[in-house]
């Protein structure tokens, strides 16, 4: 008999020690939900059969109900915990000073009972005695009471379980379905021992926490619970920044989250109250007859409201809850978009300004400017006729001057119209471009010689500004060569992989310093380019999306365009 109650005593012994591995995951990540509780709960149920198997080998009334004292409060820590980590799953409670400080007086008051129970005698009655080396308890009222509570917890907590298992799916369904069966096997058992369900004098209870303990480590390992944690959906609407609320099919408001009762002074009385008491622009929707519970979208996209006494601006997005395929609640986000509203207004502000000063540039300053230079233009050629020696050079230096003003003028004309017509296309016949802007420059620059090659005709539809992008890298060629006579090519290729025109020249070339700064599309006191010749031809290409390419060697450069839709 002896040895049988030995190895009874082992076998309890060595089931605490196995529990004790549960331990591990919640230890290991402390920061997870429920990782509390769930240590709670493990501790109480190793507890439970490693204090009976002791129990097993120490004789003695004081040791022997020491031990039970131990269960005893393992039960109640198993309660808490196991309350704790449904709450923590489900979302319906987390682990506050408050909620701490009295699951630690539970355990508490029970052990305070236990060693005044001579005074009072409510947890176990006088004829408590030890049967060898397990106690035989005479229960009191407390210990009734406590076993009451202790069940009460684990009721509640696994039926928050069974209801998330009802609302989930996927993983969640089996980490909750999981749960809430773990606790099956010791209650199971506990009941059997406490009420004499089975002819023994031993604790049926430790075999039920082996069942527990599978269970759990297929929680632990298989379904990952501790490791991949879902945030309950109560957790994650209370922790939003947005405002979530819920409206019936009457349109009032059954729930909303800490954020919409915080920004918008909603008490916690409003349960039933109109969404026109706390959001009337949304009213005034649904009073103009599409209701909160149309299928289609309710609300305006932007809705204002004042806050702490400012006016804020609320983007409105709202998901309808059906039911039997009628739509029974809708659930409206109104999140907070005043600091993006108050910068779109600054940036159309600002834009405003912008276009006062292109107008401004372009039109009054540009004009008169273009008025002024014929003016000095017209009288420096007077002043050519009449002009000799020294007097005629600064004659003509003043010509030149104004000539390139004027042409500068032209091309702010240019890019003017280029910014003004940034979606439009039109469709170019490449080879007549060439040939009118190789005549235009021959004119101005009669000297070089120009040559035009490629087939007769190609034609590609793309943005606006090709010719002038042309026309400006011809010129380009002319006025940065340095040869006695400049020689210039335009090359017009038409390939099914896209349409090209290639100006080359035997010039010094395009600069690395003028090809950085268009690299960098950006000019800057210490970085800038010669002139915007260059910059009309960069801003045409990616208005038409065409590849600019530069080749530059001892020969002279080539510049390309290729335009991808070619026909």
């Amino acid at each position: 008999m002896a040895s049988a109650t030995a190895v009874v005593g082992i076998a309890y012994l060595l089931t605490g020690a196995g529990l004790l591995g549960l331990l591990h995951e919640p230890l290991r990540r402390p920061d997870k939900p429920a990782s509390t509780g769930f240590t709670l709960a493990v501790i109480g149920i190793s507890l439970w059969p490693l204090t009976l198997g002791v129990n097993y080998f120490i004789a003695g009334f004081a040791p022997s109900m020491a031990l039970w004292t131990l269960r005893l409060s393992a039960a109640s820590i198993i309660s808490v915990g196991w309350f704790l980590v449904a709450a923590a799953v489900t979302g319906r409670l987390s682990l506050s000073r408050t909620v701490a400080a009295t699951s630690v007086a539970y355990v508490l008051i029970e052990l305070l009972l236990v060693v005044s129970n001579g005074t009072h005698g409510l947890v176990f009655g006088p004829t408590t005695a030890v049967d060898g080396t397990i106690p035989v308890v005479a229960y009191g009222p407390w210990f009734w009471l406590q076993t009451a509570v202790n069940y009460g917890l684990i009721a509640v907590g696994t039926g928050l379980l069974v209801v998330e298992w009802s609302r989930s799916s996927g993983l969640r369904r089996r980490q909750t379905a999981v749960l809430s069966v773990a606790v099956v096997p010791p209650v199971a058992a506990n009941v059997v021992t406490l009420f004499g369900g089975v002819p023994t004098v031993h604790d049926l209870t430790p075999f039920g926490l082996v069942g527990s303990g599978l269970l759990l480590s297929w929680a632990l390992y298989r379904a990952e619970f501790l490791d991949v944690v879902p945030v309950a959906r109560q957790a994650a609407m209370a922790e939003m920044q947005d405002a979530v609320v819920t409206l019936d099919d009457e349109d009032r408001v059954v729930d909303c989250n800490r954020a919409a009762r915080a920004q918008f002074d909603i008490p916690r009385s409003y349960a039933g109250d109109s969404v026109g008491t706390y959001f009337p622009s949304l009213a005034e929707v649904a009073d103009g007859g599409r209701s909160a519970t149309d299928g289609g979208p309710f609300g305006p996209e932007v809705v204002t409201r004042p806050v702490d006494g400012e006016s804020h601006s609320f983007s409105v997005s709202v998901s309808p809850v059906v039911e039997g395929g009628r739509t029974v609640a809708r659930v409206v986000v109104l999140r907070d978009i005043t600091p993006i509203k108050r910068r779109e207004g600054e940036l159309e502000e600002r834009e405003a300004e912008l276009e006062l000063l292109r107008q401004i540039l372009s039109r009054v300053l540009r004009h008169n400017i273009r008025n002024k230079l014929t003016t000095i233009r017209g009288n420096a050629d007077l002043l050519a006729e009449e002009a000799a020696g020294d007097d005629a050079a600064r004659v003509d230096r003043i010509v030149d001057a104004s000539d390139e003003l004027i042409a500068l003028s032209e091309k702010a004309r240019t890019i003017e119209g280029l910014v003004d017509r940034t979606d439009e296309t039109a469709t170019y016949d490449l080879r007549v471009v060439a040939e009118r802007v190789v005549a235009r420059v021959r004119d101005r620059n009669p000297h070089a010689a120009y040559a035009v090659d490629g087939p007769e005709t190609c034609t590609v539809t793309t943005g606006e500004g090709v010719e002038s992008a042309v026309e400006c890298l011809v010129e380009n060629a002319v006025e940065h060569n340095d040869a006695a006579e400049p020689t210039v090519r335009v090359t017009v290729g038409c390939a099914a992989d896209g349409s090209t025109v290639r100006v080359s020249d035997d010039g010094p070339g395009i600069s690395e310093h003028e090809r950085a700064v268009l690299r960098r599309r950006e000019e800057t006191p210490l970085a800038h380019g010669s002139g915007i010749g260059l910059w009309i031809v960069s801003w045409v290409a990616d208005c038409c999306e065409a590849d600019l390419s530069f080749d530059v060697d001892d020969e002279g450069s080539t510049v390309t365009l290729r335009f991808p839709d070619a026909s």
